[in-house]
C-alpha cells in the first residue's frame, strides 16, 4: 500500500512538473513568435534565427564576460562594429517593432558618445542605445518627425549587465523596459520608415543604403550580448520572458511540491 501511494505521488508531482516546463516553453515559444532576427554574439556573428541575417565584426572580439542570458562568451567593442546583413526599406514598412539587447558599459559622455547597441539610422528607422549618462535611448522615425525617446532610469554605464527592450506598435505604444520592467511608455506616432534604404549596425550607427556602408562613427565602448528583432510588438509578459531568473522554476516546482504535499496530507 505504502509503495502504491508513493508512486501516485510521484506521478502527481512529474505531471505537475511537466505543465509547469510546458507553461514557461509555452511564453517563450509565444516572444519568438515573431522573430526575425538573433544574433547570440557567443562566439560568432551568426543570426540564429534562421534568417540569413548574419553579421560581419570589424575589430570586435569576444571576451569570456557571460550576460544574464547565460552564454559563456560576449562581443567586445571599443571603437569597433558589426556590420548586420539586414535592412529595411519603405515609408512606413515598420508598422510593429521589438529590438532587445544584454549590455554592460562604464561609458560617460553626451546622448550620442555611446551608439549603438542597434542603429537602422535614427533619421531613416530606429535606434537603440545607452547614453553618456546611462539612460536609455531609443529613436523612431515616423513620417516628418523624429523622437528622441529616453528612460527614466539612468547610470546604467555601472559595469553591470543590463537587459533592454523596446518595443513599438500602434496599439501598444512606444515603449523603453529595462532589465525585465516597463520603464518607460508614450503613444505611437506611426508607422515607421522612410523612403531610405538602411543596413543595420551594432556598436555604431548607420548611414548605409548597403551593406557595410556609411556610418556615424560614434561607437559604442564596452560588451553586448544577445541582440534580437521582431516584427510585432512584445507585451511585457513576453518582455519577461527574455530576462530569466534561474531559480523561478525552481521555486516554481517547489510550490507545486508543497500543493501536493497539502493535497495527500488532506487525503490521508
Amino acid at each position: 500500500m505504502l509503495e502504491r501511494e508513493c508512486k501516485m505521488k510521484l506521478k502527481f508531482l512529474n505531471t505537475l512538473l511537466f505543465g509547469a516546463i510546458v507553461a514557461v516553453g509555452t511564453l517563450a515559444n509565444v516572444a519568438n513568435a515573431g522573430l526575425i532576427s538573433s544574433w547570440n554574439l557567443n562566439g560568432d556573428y551568426s543570426d540564429v534565427s534562421g534568417n540569413g541575417h548574419d553579421g560581419t565584426g570589424y575589430g570586435t572580439n569576444f571576451v569570456a564576460d557571460s550576460s544574464g542570458s547565460g552564454n559563456g562568451l560576449s562581443a567586445s567593442f571599443n571603437r569597433n562594429y558589426i556590420a548586420l546583413n539586414q535592412s529595411f526599406s519603405g515609408v512606413g514598412s515598420l508598422p510593429e517593432l521589438s529590438a532587445s539587447a544584454w549590455f554592460k558599459t562604464t561609458a560617460t559622455g553626451n546622448w550620442t558618445s555611446n551608439w549603438a547597441l542597434l542603429d537602422f539610422d535614427r533619421s531613416e528607422f530606429f535606434n537603440m542605445f545607452v547614453t553618456g549618462a546611462g539612460e536609455i535611448g531609443f529613436s523612431t522615425r515616423s513620417g516628418s518627425e523624429i523622437n528622441d525617446m529616453f528612460s527614466s532610469m539612468s547610470g546604467l554605464n555601472d559595469g553591470n549587465w543590463h537587459h533592454v527592450a523596446v518595443t513599438y506598435g500602434a496599439s501598444a505604444g512606444k515603449n523603453i523596459y529595462i532589465d525585465g520592467s516597463l520603464d518607460s511608455s508614450i503613444a505611437s506616432m506611426g508607422a515607421l520608415g522612410t523612403s531610405a534604404t538602411r543596413f543595420g549596425f551594432i556598436g555604431d550607427g548607420s548611414e548605409a543604403s548597403t551593406f557595410n556602408a556609411a556610418r556615424n562613427n560614434l561607437y559604442y565602448d564596452g560588451l553586448i550580448s544577445e541582440v534580437k528583432i521582431w516584427d510585432n510588438a512584445l507585451n511585457a509578459e513576453e518582455v519577461r520572458t527574455e530576462v530569466p531568473e534561474p531559480s523561478t522554476l525552481a521555486i516554481f516546482s517547489l510550490a507545486i511540491m508543497g500543493l501536493a504535499s497539502r493535497r495527500f496530507k488532506k487525503k490521508s
